[in-house]
């Protein structure tokens, strides 16, 4: 079987195991970042790697025989970063990160960062949990389907400001500029089950608030 979207999975506190497992398509290339491996001991899921500097995995006897990457302690990259670079030299282009907010706020900065990262590297990402749906939004229109109903989010990320463009949202926009200081752009409501963001400037974050994802990513 090909697999042709990789599953990162981090050892986050606000981690849902029996969440995760569902995320998980059978299709998928499954990395643990450190910890992530006791995430995904909880689930019937067998990963494909394991990489980490082993500094939160509590049982590093769990999954023995899956291949393994040991990271030093001291080190530039992330766990998780290094997961997705790892990937990214194998082929990879779509990525789906789970267990990676919550927690600690540095940690889930640091991994808001790895979408820019790997916008940057030509591959498309998305961190999901339990209750968001994080995701990248480059200039042009982004058509995003299954959302009435649904909390929309969308702040500048990287830049100072972004302008923005709605169609489909209880508050709409025209050209609206948008800055870091001031992301007024919150908690936004969808009102047709298709919507249209145009980012015309600058790059930003599309958070979707609900109560439960279908992996439709």
């Amino acid at each position: 079987m090909v697999k042709n979207r990789c599953v990162i999975v981090g050892a986050s506190p606000a981690a849902n195991a029996e969440f995760i497992a569902k995320m998980i398509q059978q299709s998928d290339f499954v990395i643990c970042a450190d910890g992530g491996r006791d995430i995904i001991a909880k689930t019937s899921i067998t990963p494909d790697l394991i990489i980490g500097d082993m500094d939160s995995s509590s049982d590093t006897k769990v999954f023995e025989s899956i291949p393994t990457k040991i990271l030093p302690v001291i080190k530039d990259d992330t766990d998780t970063m290094y997961c997705v670079k790892t990937a990214l030299s194998m082929g990879f282009e779509r990525f789906l990160l789970l267990g990676t907010i919550g927690g600690r706020m540095d940690h889930t900065l640091a991994n808001l960062s790895v979408l820019l990262y790997l916008r940057n590297h030509n591959a498309e990402g998305a961190i999901i949990s339990e209750y968001e749906e994080i995701t990248l939004l480059d200039s042009g229109v982004n058509v995003i389907s299954d959302v009435k109903g649904k909390t929309i989010s969308v702040m500048p990320f990287s830049c100072e400001r972004i302008k923005l463009s709605y169609n489909g949202l209880f508050y709409p926009l025209k050209e609206a500029a948008v800055t870091a200081e001031y992301p007024y752009t919150i908690s936004n409501k969808a009102v047709e089950n298709e919507i249209e963001i145009t980012v015309h400037e600058g790059k930003a974050l599309l958070i979707i608030n609900k109560e439960l994802f279908i992996n439709n990513f």
